[in-house]
């Protein structure tokens, strides 16, 4: 099930809420119905961050009649904000091409207003009628809808126009969801040692690492250093982490094998944890699209 963010103007003092309010643990808060009495108890949940569900979609089950994870919501219910990026990806080649543009704002019912995307620092050439999936992420959620342009303009500066969505599929990140990734790792080990590592997957919560010999034993505390790139700017990750398993993985005949090392994490300072979280997020959001 998806979530989408409650604002302060959903909300309306001594007026029954019209949506059972989660807080960003998707712990229920409020039931529906409930009345918010004063400005101090809307000002204590809003603090505390909080969602309501988007509507299931009707007559869709999945196997064993369990319902999919993807719902579908009105677009204007996402709560995007003015910059986020969203994702084009063309329909009419076999490449499927994909640019990536910024959310400049919409109105309701007419169009998407978005920047015209840009290819070494140069605005590419686009068409009226040109047909897209676009994709965003947004919370924990990944959303899709299709779309054309209908209109691009040049002035004040570039930007397009895309017609806007009688709905968006929205599907749930599920917590815990690893990343695919092939990123480059220092590594103090348990032993002490200075490792070179690869991660291979990556959650919020935990990563996968390769290495030519074990980098220490079960239990054993670690120190992770890596580079991600967040919004095309690097950031150099510190993280502390458990090793929970080491395991020799097959290869090749011939060559050596290489050492599996699975690692929790440990509690992080608030600011990496949002770069974190980010990055695996915007990874996942990438396999999304090419799922």
């Amino acid at each position: 099930m998806s979530f989408v963010k409650v604002t302060e103007a959903d909300l309306q003092l001594g007026l029954p809420v019209p949506w059972p309010l989660y807080d960003d643990k998707r712990q229920l808060l409020l039931a529906k119905g409930g009345v918010i009495g004063s400005e101090s108890q809307r000002s204590q949940l809003l603090l505390r961050g909080l969602y309501r569900r988007l509507p299931a979609v009707e007559g869709r089950v999945g196997p064993e009649g369990e319902k999919p994870a993807d719902d579908t919501c009105a677009f204007d219910d996402i709560r995007l904000d003015i910059g986020d990026t969203l994702q084009l990806q063309t329909q009419s080649d076999t490449a499927q091409t994909r640019y990536y543009v910024k959310l400049i704002g919409y109105f309701k019912g007419r169009s998407v207003i978005v920047t015209t995307p840009t290819q070494d620092g140069k605005v590419l050439l686009m068409r009226e009628g040109q047909a897209f999936v676009v994709r965003l992420f947004s919370g924990k959620s990944v959303y899709a809808f299709s779309s054309a342009i209908v209109k691009v303009a040049n002035v004040p500066f570039p930007h397009l126009h895309l017609t806007y969505p009688n709905q968006v599929r929205g599907l749930v990140v599920r917590r815990g969801a690893r990343a695919r990734v092939n990123l480059i790792a220092a590594v103090q080990g348990g032993d002490g040692r200075s490792h070179a590592a690869t991660l291979v997957d990556l959650s919020t919560g935990g990563a996968m690492l390769t290495a030519k010999a074990p980098m220490g034993t079960k239990e054993n505390r670690i120190f992770l250093k890596f580079r991600v790139t967040v919004n095309e700017v690097e950031q150099y990750l510190t993280i502390p982490g458990v090793l929970r398993s080491v395991h020799a993985a097959g290869v090749s005949e011939g060559d050596a094998p290489l050492i599996h090392h699975g690692v929790q994490f440990e509690t992080l300072p608030h600011a990496e944890q949002v770069v974190l979280s980010a990055f695996v997020y915007r990874t996942l959001f990438e396999e999304s699209a090419d799922a």
